[in-house]
Protein backbone atom coordinates (compact mmCIF):
# COMPACT_ATOMS: atom_id res chain seq x y z
CA UNK A 1 0.00 0.00 0.00
CA UNK A 2 2.76 2.31 1.08
CA UNK A 3 4.73 2.04 -2.37
CA UNK A 4 1.55 3.38 -4.26
CA UNK A 5 2.21 7.18 -4.05
CA UNK A 6 2.08 7.61 -7.95
CA UNK A 7 -1.19 6.42 -8.42
CA UNK A 8 -3.76 6.20 -5.68
CA UNK A 9 -6.14 4.10 -7.25
CA UNK A 10 -3.77 0.99 -7.00
CA UNK A 11 -4.80 0.63 -2.92
CA UNK A 12 -8.28 -0.55 -3.75
CA UNK A 13 -7.74 -3.92 -3.50
CA UNK A 14 -5.88 -3.77 -0.08
CA UNK A 15 -9.05 -1.27 1.50
CA UNK A 16 -11.25 -4.35 2.48
CA UNK A 17 -7.83 -5.68 4.87
CA UNK A 18 -8.12 -2.16 6.10
CA UNK A 19 -11.35 -0.98 6.50
CA UNK A 20 -14.27 -3.38 7.40
CA UNK A 21 -17.29 -2.95 4.96
CA UNK A 22 -15.54 -0.85 2.19
CA UNK A 23 -14.89 -2.19 -1.12
CA UNK A 24 -13.61 0.78 -2.87
CA UNK A 25 -13.03 4.74 -2.85
CA UNK A 26 -14.66 6.77 -5.24
CA UNK A 27 -11.72 8.55 -6.97
CA UNK A 28 -12.54 11.45 -9.22
CA UNK A 29 -10.47 12.61 -12.37
CA UNK A 30 -8.14 14.76 -10.30
CA UNK A 31 -7.24 11.85 -7.58
CA UNK A 32 -9.73 13.23 -4.96
CA UNK A 33 -11.84 10.92 -2.61
CA UNK A 34 -15.54 11.87 -2.77
CA UNK A 35 -17.10 8.39 -1.47
CA UNK A 36 -16.97 5.16 0.15
CA UNK A 37 -18.52 2.22 -1.53
CA UNK A 38 -19.53 -1.20 0.02
CA UNK A 39 -19.31 -4.54 -1.15
CA UNK A 40 -22.95 -4.06 -2.17
CA UNK A 41 -22.01 -1.00 -4.12
CA UNK A 42 -23.86 1.21 -1.22
CA UNK A 43 -22.45 4.10 -1.47
CA UNK A 44 -21.96 7.36 0.95
CA UNK A 45 -20.35 10.46 -0.02
CA UNK A 46 -18.14 12.05 2.12
CA UNK A 47 -19.21 15.05 4.00
CA UNK A 48 -15.30 16.72 2.93
CA UNK A 49 -13.40 15.68 -0.43
CA UNK A 50 -10.28 14.43 0.65
CA UNK A 51 -7.59 15.20 -1.27
CA UNK A 52 -4.54 12.81 -2.09
CA UNK A 53 -2.39 15.58 -3.86
CA UNK A 54 -2.20 17.49 -0.81
CA UNK A 55 -0.63 14.28 1.32
CA UNK A 56 2.01 15.12 -1.29
CA UNK A 57 2.69 10.97 -1.91
CA UNK A 58 1.86 10.09 1.72
CA UNK A 59 -0.55 7.27 1.59
CA UNK A 60 -0.64 6.73 5.39
CA UNK A 61 -1.44 10.29 5.40
CA UNK A 62 -4.90 10.18 3.29
CA UNK A 63 -5.75 6.97 4.32
CA UNK A 64 -5.94 8.46 7.85
CA UNK A 65 -8.04 10.89 6.45
CA UNK A 66 -9.87 8.78 4.89
CA UNK A 67 -10.67 6.75 8.16
CA UNK A 68 -11.68 10.50 9.73
CA UNK A 69 -14.33 11.25 6.90
CA UNK A 70 -15.91 7.77 7.11
CA UNK A 71 -16.01 8.69 10.81
CA UNK A 72 -17.64 12.32 9.89
CA UNK A 73 -20.04 10.97 6.78
CA UNK A 74 -21.75 8.19 8.82
CA UNK A 75 -22.45 10.52 11.88
CA UNK A 76 -23.72 12.94 9.68
CA UNK A 77 -25.50 10.69 7.16
CA UNK A 78 -27.18 8.93 10.80
CA UNK A 79 -28.01 12.38 12.15
CA UNK A 80 -30.07 13.48 9.07
CA UNK A 81 -31.43 9.81 9.12
CA UNK A 82 -32.43 10.03 12.67
CA UNK A 83 -34.12 13.96 11.72
CA UNK A 84 -36.42 12.68 8.81
CA UNK A 85 -37.28 9.24 10.50
CA UNK A 86 -40.73 10.34 11.66
CA UNK A 87 -41.10 12.36 7.96
CA UNK A 88 -42.57 10.13 5.97
CA UNK A 89 -44.08 6.40 6.83
CA UNK A 90 -41.39 4.21 7.97
CA UNK A 91 -41.64 1.50 5.09
CA UNK A 92 -41.30 4.50 2.57
CA UNK A 93 -38.07 6.11 4.74
CA UNK A 94 -36.45 2.78 4.40
CA UNK A 95 -35.98 2.94 1.38
CA UNK A 96 -34.04 6.47 1.26
CA UNK A 97 -31.44 5.66 3.52
CA UNK A 98 -28.21 3.36 3.45
CA UNK A 99 -28.46 -0.02 5.01
CA UNK A 100 -26.86 0.88 8.08
CA UNK A 101 -28.62 4.38 8.86
CA UNK A 102 -32.02 2.64 8.82
CA UNK A 103 -30.59 -0.03 10.82
CA UNK A 104 -29.16 2.17 13.85
CA UNK A 105 -31.88 4.69 13.54
CA UNK A 106 -34.99 1.78 13.87
CA UNK A 107 -33.20 0.61 17.18
CA UNK A 108 -32.96 4.03 18.19
CA UNK A 109 -36.39 4.50 17.59
CA UNK A 110 -37.40 1.53 19.04
CA UNK A 111 -35.43 1.83 22.69
CA UNK A 112 -36.95 5.46 22.56
CA UNK A 113 -40.78 4.28 21.80
CA UNK A 114 -40.11 1.35 24.65
CA UNK A 115 -39.09 3.47 26.72
CA UNK A 116 -42.02 5.48 26.70
CA UNK A 117 -44.13 2.99 26.46
CA UNK A 118 -43.34 1.01 29.87
CA UNK A 119 -43.23 4.55 31.35
CA UNK A 120 -46.51 5.01 30.48
CA UNK A 121 -48.10 1.55 30.86
CA UNK A 122 -48.60 1.46 26.95
CA UNK A 123 -46.73 -1.74 26.01
CA UNK A 124 -49.69 -4.00 24.54
CA UNK A 125 -50.10 -0.91 22.19
CA UNK A 126 -46.55 -0.40 21.46
CA UNK A 127 -46.47 -4.01 20.71
CA UNK A 128 -49.56 -4.08 18.35
CA UNK A 129 -47.55 -0.84 16.40
CA UNK A 130 -44.20 -2.70 16.23
CA UNK A 131 -46.35 -6.00 14.65
CA UNK A 132 -47.67 -3.38 12.32
CA UNK A 133 -44.33 -1.59 11.48
CA UNK A 134 -43.08 -4.85 10.95
CA UNK A 135 -46.10 -6.10 8.30
CA UNK A 136 -45.51 -3.75 6.07
CA UNK A 137 -41.65 -4.03 5.51
CA UNK A 138 -42.64 -7.55 5.02
CA UNK A 139 -44.87 -6.33 2.32
CA UNK A 140 -42.70 -4.07 1.17
CA UNK A 141 -39.86 -7.11 0.80
CA UNK A 142 -42.43 -8.85 -1.16
CA UNK A 143 -42.23 -6.09 -3.91
CA UNK A 144 -39.98 -4.98 -6.25
CA UNK A 145 -36.86 -4.23 -4.47
CA UNK A 146 -33.11 -4.02 -5.21
CA UNK A 147 -30.87 -6.43 -4.22
CA UNK A 148 -29.51 -4.12 -1.56
CA UNK A 149 -33.06 -2.83 -0.47
CA UNK A 150 -33.86 -6.26 -0.14
CA UNK A 151 -30.75 -7.00 2.00
CA UNK A 152 -31.09 -3.93 3.80
CA UNK A 153 -35.02 -4.65 4.46
CA UNK A 154 -34.55 -8.72 5.45
CA UNK A 155 -31.89 -7.33 8.51
CA UNK A 156 -34.62 -5.32 9.54
CA UNK A 157 -37.44 -7.44 9.83
CA UNK A 158 -35.00 -9.84 11.78
CA UNK A 159 -34.22 -7.26 13.65
CA UNK A 160 -38.09 -6.12 14.47
CA UNK A 161 -39.15 -9.63 14.72
CA UNK A 162 -36.41 -9.63 17.91
CA UNK A 163 -37.55 -6.07 18.87
CA UNK A 164 -41.00 -6.70 19.19
CA UNK A 165 -40.51 -10.24 20.67
CA UNK A 166 -38.50 -8.60 23.52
Amino acid sequence: ILSETKDPTKVQPHLKKCFEGIAKLKFEDNHDITAMISEEQESVQFTEKISVAAAKGAVEKWLLQVEAAMFNSIHSVTGQGLACYESKPRDEWVLDWPGMVVLVCTAVYWTKCVTQAISKGTTKTYEERCTADLMKIVDRVRGELTGLQRKTLGALVTMDVHARDV
